[in-house]
C-alpha cells in the first residue's frame, strides 16, 4: 500500500468475502498472516460494504492503508459497481462510524483511493519529553523542543512525536523500548507513536516512523490513520499554513525498515480556521493472491 513497487509499501492481507466469518476467526486470521494489519470486507446495512481492521493481538476501529488497500482490490476484481473512467464515492462502515471512501478509475483500473477521516479530535499534551525519549529508545535529546507531543485522533488516538532530527529519527530502534513505550502510550489511552520529522525549509514534506509494539506492530511501514492525525495536528499548530483553504502534506514512512511508502494528506480549512476535513490517499499494488482453507 502507498506504493506501485512491489514488496515495497506496507503489505496487507485482505479477505474480500468475510460474512462467514466471526470475530475469533479474523483475530487468527490475523495472527496467520502476521503483517501489521488485515482486513475483511462483509454487507452492510448503512453502507456500500462493512470493513474490519485487525493486527495480529486486537481488532482496531479504524486504519489507514487498509482502506486504500482494501478499496483497491474491491475496484481491481470488479466486485463493487463503479465506471470505467471518472471517480465514484462509495462508503464504507467502520468501528468508527461510516465514512466516504473516493476511488479515482481510468480504463476499468484503479488510480487513486482517497480516505475520509473522522474530525480530528486533539487530546492531551506531554510535557515530559525527556521521558518519552527514552521510551522511544533514544535520549533525552530525542524528541523536539517547543512544540509538545499530543494525542490526535482522526478515529483512532494516536501521539504525535515531533523528533528533534533526521538523524535521532534514522537512530531510533523498531519498537522503541518495547514494553517502557507500550507502558507510557497506554496511560495516554493510545497504542500508537507517530514519530516526526519536519524540515523547516521542506514544511509539507513530513518524514516519519510509526511505533505501536503493544499491538504486536514494532514499527508499520505507511500508517494512514496517524498520517492524517498527524495532518490535523501540524496545521492545527501552524507548522504547515494552507494555501486556498487546503493544506497539502506528503509523508514519507517506512524507508528505514526497507519499505518505502509516500502518502498523500489534504487538510481542509474553514475561513475562522477551523479544520473542517482529512483526507489521505495513495495507491496500491496486488502481488499474492490465493486461497485459505479454515
Amino acid at each position: 500500500m502507498f506504493t506501485d513497487t512491489p514488496l515495497a509499501g506496507n503489505p496487507l492481507a485482505i479477505f474480500p468475502e468475510a460474512d462467514d466469518l466471526d470475530a475469533d476467526q479474523m483475530l487468527a486470521l490475523s495472527r496467520e498472516m502476521n503483517l501489521s494489519e488485515t482486513s475483511f470486507v462483509q454487507r452492510s446495512d448503512c453502507a456500500t460494504k462493512r470493513v474490519r481492521f485487525f493486527t495480529p493481538t486486537a481488532e482496531i476501529p479504524l486504519a489507514g492503508h487498509p482502506t486504500i488497500g482494501t478499496w483497491w482490490l474491491l475496484a481491481e476484481q470488479e466486485l463493487v459497481d463503479l465506471p470505467r473512467n471518472g471517480d465514484t464515492r462509495v462508503t464504507q462502515e467502520t468501528g468508527a462510524g461510516v465514512f466516504p471512501v473516493d476511488l479515482y478509475m481510468k480504463e476499468g483500473r484503479p488510480e487513486k483511493v482517497i480516505m475520509t477521516q473522522a474530525s480530528p479530535q486533539f487530546g492531551e499534551s506531554l510535557a515530559d519529553i525527556k521521558a518519552l525519549g527514552k521510551a522511544l529508545g533514544g535520549n533525552e535529546n530525542t524528541v523536539a523542543d517547543g512544540l509538545l507531543p499530543q494525542i490526535v485522533s482522526t478515529g483512532l488516538p494516536q501521539l504525535m512525536v515531533p523528533i528533534s532530527s533526521s538523524e535521532e529519527l534514522d537512530g531510533l530502534p523498531s519498537g522503541g523500548a518495547g514494553s517502557q513505550l507500550s507502558a507510557l502510550l497506554g496511560g495516554m489511552g493510545t497504542d500508537c507513536a507517530m514519530c516526526y520529522f519536519s524540515n523547516p525549509t521542506r514544511p509539507h514534506h513530513i518524514r516519519c516512523r510509526m511505533f505501536a509494539p503493544g499491538l504486536g506492530v514494532p514499527e508499520d511501514p505507511a500508517t494512514g490513520s496517524a498520517s492524517g492525525a498527524l495532518g490535523a495536528y501540524l496545521v492545527s499548530h501552524g507548522v504547515v499554513r494552507p494555501t486556498n483553504g487546503f493544506a497539502h502534506i506528503t509523508v514519507e514512512q517506512g524507508v528505514e525498515i526497507g519499505r518505502p511508502s509516500s502518502i498523500e494528506v489534504q487538510v481542509a480549512v474553514g475561513n475562522g480556521g477551523e479544520i473542517t476535513e482529512v483526507c489521505v490517499g495513495g495507491i496500491a499494488i496486488t502481488v499474492i493472491q490465493g486461497k485459505v482453507n479454515v
